[in-house]
């Protein structure tokens, strides 16, 4: 799978990807310039601020935490036509911790993303109900490489809009075509810093067989993604607006 259409070409940034193409269960494809995912976005130039705004953009949800944002600021926080909403997906992330907490013979990712599945229900359910507010154009989500917390509210957008498993999973790993330049920055800096650069890696990459596990654990334990979105307390309104914006069918 290349990134192809799905790949907006964005200066300043590396991985914003739009979510439309993909077939739904319903037969039609997610339409395209509703959903955007993406990487931190305090480095694009201003003429691209304006080009997202012109192609659609009308609101933008940044999963990073509060200090993530006080370092690198999200340029559409001071943009008027646009909404901007920071909704940390994690208030504190830590790597270390999370490559630290991950079970022997488990990729460290796996453990990230079943915790943030596990125990980060509410602020899901407050980042999905945000997303069914937004009726008109296209809706940005980002955290800082446009990979983990960026990764795991697209799943669940693709998911609910009933994408096939293969697609959800290969959309995931897409990442890795698009930030090798963002990776290599990261394993400098931590290097810099004496970081263990070896075991960071591992919380750079984005292997499928990764998120494969995950869906397949969230299934185990709750059958479907319609069930694990109950069980987190989202409202059923909220998951069927979602539904109707990607499956083509909301005015």
């Amino acid at each position: 799978m290349s990134g192809g259409k799905r790949h907006l070409p964005v200066e300043g940034a590396f991985n914003i990807r739009d979510l439309g193409g993909y077939q739904t269960r319903a037969g039609t494809p997610i339409p395209w310039r509703r959903f955007l995912r993406s990487d931190s976005l305090h480095r694009i130039a201003p003429q691209e601020i304006s080009r997202l705004h012109d192609e659609g953009l009308r609101a933008v949800i940044d999963l990073r935490t509060s200090a993530e944002v006080a370092s690198a600021p999200n340029p559409f926080a001071a943009y008027p036509d646009v909404r901007y909403l920071n909704l940390p997906l994690f208030d504190d992330l830590s790597p270390q911790s999370m490559s630290d907490a991950a079970q022997e013979g488990d990729h460290p990712l796996f453990t990230f993303y079943m915790t943030a599945l596990e125990t980060r229900g509410d602020a899901i359910c407050e980042i999905l109900t945000e997303m069914a507010q937004i009726d008109d154009g296209a809706v940005l989500f980002n955290c800082t490489a446009g990979k983990d917390r960026t990764g795991i509210i697209a799943a669940l957008l693709l998911g609910i809009a009933g994408v096939r498993r293969e697609q959800i999973i290969a959309d995931y790993a897409l990442t890795a075509e698009f930030i090798p330049e963002l990776v290599a920055e990261f394993l400098d800096i931590s290097r810099a810093n004496g970081g263990d650069t070896e075991r960071y890696a591992r919380m750079l990459e984005s292997p499928a067989e990764t998120l494969a596990a995950t869906m397949d654990a969230i299934r185990a334990k709750y059958g479907t993604f319609r069930s694990y979105l109950q069980s987190i307390g989202l409202p059923e309104d909220v998951r069927l607006t979602l539904r109707a914006r990607l499956n083509g069918t909301q005015d």
